[in-house]
């Protein structure tokens, strides 16, 4: 999996922050493997993220749906937006990823670390961008992540992200927002995700590299 401390995803639609291509951050050394619980492809209420260094489970928001295939060829396993809507034309969207960690330092100072080295990577793109630590978030599973809101993109754009220590990475949960003073409106819909978060080990490789069910 990339060591890249990225946020941004790109999509076609114009609603999404499409600044950067997460492609050219991220590389193609992407090792993460999302699957799905429900059948009927790659659309369902929970799944879970999966690689070599990760494995964590999670429940797509009221009103929400999860596609782990729209995101795949950008190295995303999963992503999330409004029932009755695609991944091209949602107004916002969501989507989870790891992204690789030392576990040397305490758990805060590795969200702080992440999120810094976040900030910095897009300030040498020429975007200066900040980040607030906004509210700590709990896990129905018991883990304790942090949300922080960055702020700051030239196109006027926003970002909502959970993290979520774990022994080898961080496990985030990101809102894409066009417009940053749509925040406190959709906060809640990230909290309710990340709330669902539960870090495991027994996440099972997919037998196929697409869309996956509980028989694969």
């Amino acid at each position: 999996m990339a060591p890249w401390p990225c946020n941004r995803l790109v999509s076609s639609s114009t609603a999404r922050l499409d600044t950067f291509d997460i492609r050219h951050i991220l590389g193609r050394s992407i090792a993460a493997l999302a699957l799905v619980f429900l059948s009927g492809g790659a659309f369902a209420a929970s799944g879970y993220a999966h690689g070599a260094d990760h494995c964590y489970y999670f429940d797509a928001p009221r009103g929400w749906t999860i596609d782990n295939a729209a995101g795949a060829r950008d190295g995303v396993p999963m992503v999330f937006y409004p029932a009755g809507t695609t991944w091209q034309t949602a107004p916002v969207a969501m989507y989870t990823r790891p992204a690789s960690s030392s576990n040397i330092s305490p758990e805060p100072a590795r969200i702080a670390e992440q999120v810094e080295r976040v900030v910095q990577m897009y300030r040498s793109n020429s975007e200066n961008i900040e980040a607030r630590r906004v509210q700590d978030v709990r896990a129905r599973s018991g883990s304790t992540g942090e949300l922080w809101q960055y702020t700051g993109y030239s196109n006027g754009g926003a970002e909502l992200v959970v993290y979520y220590p774990a022994p080898r990475t961080i496990n985030f949960f990101v809102l894409q927002l066009p417009q940053a003073e749509t925040a406190d409106e959709y906060r809640p819909i990230l909290v309710e995700l990340a709330e669902s978060y539960r870090a495991a080990s027994d996440c099972r490789p997919c037998s196929s590299s697409g869309a996956c069910t509980a028989a694969n």
